[in-house]
């Protein structure tokens, strides 16, 4: 037997469930959040500059206000793993997570994305003994130490300027012929002593003993001036920022239709193709990603679930 029932079951505490949570609550529909990282990723996000409203403001404080809103508007946040979902006879879901269990008549997957790996050897050895994928949460180890970042979009861009601010110098591992962030964090990173930009270069091994001391690249670099080429560099730290991967297990599993890539298809108004399951966010099929973009994702699965659980009586 549940432990709750409620109106809406929104999985997922960042920016799209959050904002999920904050209309849905608005609605008066009797709304729970269940996430795992209170204000989700956008929290280890150094600065957001481009969300309305907010000039620059931390990762970190504009996930905290997302909480808070939603907690404002009458929607209960648990940080609870969720580890099963079923659709019951009568249409209604229910939720397993590691501690308790809840009974909703529709659920809003808000699950977003985990970080992709390179997948090479060296790679799950060294994790978190100089392997991470998060500037902000680990970067202030390597105060004064080399550091190198893989990846060309704007999240490796962003995280390199974050890790110039502790590192002696941060080389950027580029495998197209060019970085693609925006062009103002470009720019930034270019004008950057401590960062050098290498591109038409992919990593092929992780080398240490206790910790990370070199990586194997597919072809020779200066890492500086006057240094002889090697295919060899030698760092204290490599971020891996190469993309994400959607979280869509729970979604599939529920028989919700995926992309090629793996993302959750929504329609304009978020529904997905099973009846009493709306989706937001970063595990979904939308373009282009940003936390504005997942807020109002979010706000337009709470309608559409306010629409479906009126409709149903």
């Amino acid at each position: 037997m549940p432990d709750s029932d409620y109106d809406v079951a929104i999985i997922g505490a960042g920016c799209a469930g959050l904002g999920a949570g904050m209309y849905a609550g608005r609605f008066g529909l009797k709304t729970v959040v269940l996430g795992e990282l209170p204000g989700g990723t956008i929290t280890q996000t150094h600065l957001v500059e481009n969300y309305p409203a907010f000039t620059s403001i931390s990762g970190l404080e504009l996930g905290t206000k997302l909480l808070e809103h939603a907690k404002a508007s009458d929607a209960q946040v648990n940080m609870e793993k969720v580890m099963d979902i079923e659709k019951e006879k009568d249409g209604s879901f229910h939720i397993k997570t590691d501690t308790a269990n809840y009974s909703a008549k529709a659920i809003i997957i808000a699950t977003g994305t985990e970080w992709k790996k390179l997948g090479v050897p060296g790679e799950a050895e060294f994790a978190n003994k100089g392997v991470h994928y998060c500037a902000l949460c680990d970067g202030g180890f390597y105060k004064g130490k080399k550091i190198a970042v893989v990846g060309s979009g704007d999240s490796a861009v962003k995280e390199s300027l974050l890790l110039a601010e502790f590192g002696s110098e941060v080389n950027i591992l580029v495998r197209g012929d060019k970085i693609k962030g925006e062009p103002i964090n470009n720019k930034r990173a270019m004008e950057n002593k401590k960062i050098k930009i290498f591109t038409n270069v992919e990593v092929e091994e992780i080398i240490g003993e206790e910790k990370v001391t070199k990586l194997r690249l597919t072809r020779p670099i200066s890492a500086q001036e006057g240094a002889p080429k090697s295919d060899e560099l030698e760092t204290d730290a490599v971020f891996v920022m190469v993309g994400h991967l959607a979280k869509t297990e729970l979604a599939s599993k529920l028989g919700v239709n995926l992309s090629p890539k793996g993302e959750i298809i929504i329609d304009k108004m978020s529904k997905t193709n099973v009846e009493g399951i709306f989706a937001a966010g970063d595990c979904c099929d939308t373009a282009f990603k940003q936390a504005i973009i997942s807020a109002a994702e979010g706000v337009s699965a709470a309608f559409s679930a306010n629409e479906y659980i009126r409709r149903k009586g």
